[in-house]
């Protein structure tokens, strides 16, 4: 059988020109259009960029780091580093190497994939619903590979079967660990003091941990010690420096319990890229995400994007991990 035809994206006008939106959404009807007859598409490269920016709406590393996600043209030899210091050189005087300190890291090169199931409607769906079918599909694949990338990292487990990553060592596992007090705000203390030589971006809260600071109130005047923390307990930020909760920092889909409460530290140690070529298969027999039936029993059909991730985690001694006793 002939290989499908591959989905080669055009050219998009210099410096994001006048017709660039125009030239994405004739991208995204033409993969539509193909879905009729092809099983293996690979994505335009808009479409590749449009995930990566959506995974920092559900992935807490992305919302506490400034450092900007990379598209890779392949996974073969991915290396981060940290940034350099600059040096003073007296006239005639040797430059010196920066040390064994930001000698670059190899990055993990995982593959990760989503399965999103709709109404096999789709496949007849009109011009207009064909725009947002494709973006229904990018957006839970987005916000799915963005928890899948804390989990990675933070964990090393795969969230689909709560189970070690192989080849993946976890940041909690090699970042400076503190039991909690059982007193929340001499734990936030302690998570500092954890890290005096690093610069602290951010905090990751699990929801224990968020309400169990947003419980302290103030001696005599019973004021909330962190009123900016909501009722949802999804705080932007905590005491002055970026915040972020949610249940992938304690790790609710590990089949090992973490026992992390809080993950302190520099998150721009922390770096990610996805390779520029992301497939979509269709699917349409048979049971692909072990949902328990067959995608002919409610009519299914299902659309499985792929992608590669590289990380990795420069500095580990510069985060502090609040674990339970």
């Amino acid at each position: 059988m002939p290989r499908p035809p591959i989905i080669q994206p055009p050219a998009h006008p210099p410096n994001g020109g006048a017709g660039t939106s125009e030239t994405t959404n004739n991208e995204k009807e033409q993969i539509m259009a193909d879905t009729l007859d092809t099983k293996h598409i690979q994505l335009p490269r808009s479409i590749a960029d449009d995930i990566v920016t959506k995974t920092r709406e559900a992935s807490v590393i992305q919302m506490l780091s400034s450092a900007k996600p990379v598209i890779f043209q392949d996974a073969t030899n991915v290396l981060f580093a940290k940034e350099p210091e600059a040096e003073f050189v007296d006239e005639g005087q040797a430059h010196t190497s920066m040390g064994v300190d930001f000698k670059p890291v190899q990055g993990i090169v995982k593959k990760a994939h989503v399965t999103v199931r709709l109404n096999k409607e789709v496949k007849w769906a009109d011009e207009d619903n064909k725009l947002k079918i494709l973006d229904t599909i990018t957006d839970s694949a987005a916000a799915a590979l963005g928890r899948a990338l804390d989990y990675a990292v933070f964990h090393a487990v795969n969230p689909a079967a709560g189970t070690a990553l192989t080849g993946v060592t976890a940041l909690t596992a090699g970042a400076n660990s503190v039991k909690t007090s059982g007193d929340a705000t001499a734990d936030l203390d302690a998570l500092v003091a954890a890290v005096p030589d690093y610069d602290v971006s951010g905090i990751a809260l699990s929801k224990a941990y968020a309400g169990s600071l947003r419980a302290v109130r103030a001696k005599g005047t019973g004021a909330r010690l962190f009123p900016e923390i909501p009722l949802n307990l999804r705080a932007g930020q905590l005491d002055g420096i970026a915040a972020a909760t949610s249940s992938t920092v304690n790790g609710a889909k590990c089949t090992t319990p973490t026992d992390v409460l809080a993950i302190l530290g520099d998150f721009n140690l922390i770096r990610w890229g996805m390779v520029r070529d992301i497939y979509m298969d269709v699917i349409t027999a048979g049971d692909p995400d072990n949902r328990g039936y067959d995608l002919a029993y409610k009519d299914e059909i299902a659309y499985r994007v792929g992608v590669v991730y590289s990380f990795a985690c420069i500095d580990p001694k510069g985060f502090a991990v609040l674990k339970a006793k």
